[in-house]
């Protein structure tokens, strides 16, 4: 990296989030497009947002999964091979072995796995533990990394300081996150997470006409099977009561009421997530949410909503620019067969850090 104070330079980070079903071997259409973004004179850093590996994770050695699972974190690792800036990754439910109850072996596997490849510890919060993790970037931008998979998780979830984690309850958590967020004022604030706050699609209970007529097509497109007035049940259910991985779920409810009483509270904070293959971006009140899912699989996504600034169905992923001022800018980058880096399909500015 070339020399010079870069704590009075702009920093850029890339956040694409469920890449498990990332070509295993030669050409990824989005791994390849990202790294085409990255220039040694430019201080950067690469968060995947969770859904690192799918199905199921990383199983246990022997498992007819291992072999293919392993394959898809050495993708990773050979897209970052010469890559000079910081690498973060996060969880998501596909990680902890789709949310079952053995997921807690699968994501510390995966931990260790990314440490041997990488050379250091790459995925945090470390050891399963729900965070949240504050990296300082510089003095105008600071990162934090939560475990949303940890709240909605059955079986083993580790907690307390005789599991390695920092924080002993889940109200301490909260807590933990606020006081975080309250030493770091004036500093432009990204928060990640796998699981979306808000989202139009999906696992925020948002679909089209078709979903109500041919239910089967949520799952997949062309499972034209038409179920006209009872096939609204399933999106109803998804809306209203939800799957372990909604939005709706009562578990997700909880944890995402109370990530929003806190942002409320503290104009000008980015979050962004992963879980839903689409990209996304989202304002309220006074804050931004970035869904950048769209790293190897593709689902539906409404292209206008209230809230909803931004919204495609297309493989690709967020760049996040932050000045030394704190100012910053959005971008979303799509591939596309004819450009290396991909077509710039949306800009936003941020703008300037809102004071309290």
């Amino acid at each position: 990296m070339s020399s010079g104070n870069k704590e009075n330079k702009a920093f850029e980070v890339f956040l694409v989030g469920d890449t498990g079903n990332v070509q295993r071997y030669g050409y990824d259409p989005v791994l390849d497009t990202l790294k085409a973004h990255f220039n040694r004179d430019q201080h950067s850093a690469v968060i995947f947002l969770g859904d690192n590996v799918y199905p199921r994770g990383l199983p246990d050695l022997g498992h007819a999964l291992r072999k293919d699972a392993e394959d898809a974190l050495i993708a990773h690792k050979n897209a970052l091979s010469d890559y000079h800036g910081k690498v973060l990754f996060i969880s998501g439910n596909h990680d902890w072995d789709k949310g079952r109850e053995d997921g807690f072996n699968y994501i510390i596997r995966q931990e260790k796995y990314l440490q041997k490849l990488f050379g250091y510890n790459v995925m945090y919060p470390t050891g399963g533990c729900p965070g949240p993790t504050e990296i300082s970037i510089n003095h105008h931008l600071t990162v934090v990394l939560i475990n949303t998979q940890w709240w909605l998780q059955p079986g083993y979830r580790p907690i307390g300081k005789d599991c390695g984690c920092r924080v002993e309850s889940e109200e301490e958590f909260f807590r933990h996150l606020t006081e975080i967020i309250e030493k770091n004022k004036g500093k432009r604030i990204l928060i990640a997470g796998h699981a979306p706050v808000y989202s139009y699609a999906i696992h925020g209970g948002r679909y089209k006409l078709r979903h109500h007529i041919f239910p089967f097509t949520v799952y997949h497109r062309k499972a034209y099977v038409p179920l006209p007035l009872v096939g609204s049940l399933l999106p109803i259910y998804r809306k209203y009561f939800g799957a372990k991985e909604d939005i709706a779920h009562p578990r997700y409810r909880h944890l995402r009421h109370r990530l929003i009483e806190i942002f409320k509270s503290h104009p000008g904070i980015i979050y962004a997530a992963g879980h839903e293959h689409n990209l996304q971006h989202i304002a309220r009140e006074d804050n931004h949410f970035i869904i950048s899912g769209a790293g190897s699989k593709l689902k539906y996504v409404l292209r206008e909503g209230k809230n909803l600034k931004f919204g495609i169905k297309a493989k690709g992923f967020f760049k996040l620019r932050v000045e030394a001022d704190g100012f910053a800018k959005l971008q979303a980058w799509v591939v596309d067969s004819r450009l290396e880096r991909g077509k710039l399909v949306y800009e936003y500015e941020v703008g300037q850090l809102i004071k309290e």
